[in-house]
């Protein structure tokens, strides 16, 4: 249950990056998304805020269900899955609606890596031993 609380939320975090990338391509429908003067660096970061998102989703989503299974303490995998998400907000908040914004860019960064390395590090040390 809890890794299918954390896997809605980064569904609807990256349905909102979508729609920010679909108004910059000049749908109509969702001109309310679209701000930004200069097109092209607008489009290329709103692209790569929605690609990091699934680039780094579908891997901390695995190890958070392995953790499920495997029985991990409620309250820290709340703790991890609610740090992981934040980390994607910053970091997906920088890059599709911001010009630049290095706290929330190395900050989403550093958090989202850093609870990878976490939870692999907890599941490889719970496997061992």
């Amino acid at each position: 249950m809890i890794t299918s609380f954390y896997a809605s939320l980064i569904s609807i975090w990256l349905i909102i990056l979508s729609i920010r990338v679909i108004a910059l391509r000049g749908n109509p429908m969702f001109k309310f998304f679209k701000f930004e003067k200069d097109y092209e660096n607008s489009m290329e970061r709103a692209i790569r805020g929605h690609s990091n998102l699934i680039e780094y989703s579908p891997i901390f989503l695995i190890l958070l269900y392995l953790a499920e299974i495997s029985s991990f303490n409620i309250i820290y995998m709340h703790f991890l899955g609610s740090v992981f998400f934040l980390g994607r907000l910053m970091h997906g908040f920088c890059f599709a609606f911001l010009k630049s914004n290095m706290f929330l860019r190395v900050g989403g960064t550093a958090i989202t890596l850093g609870t990878l390395g976490i939870i692999s590090t907890h599941l490889l040390v719970n496997y061992i031993f």
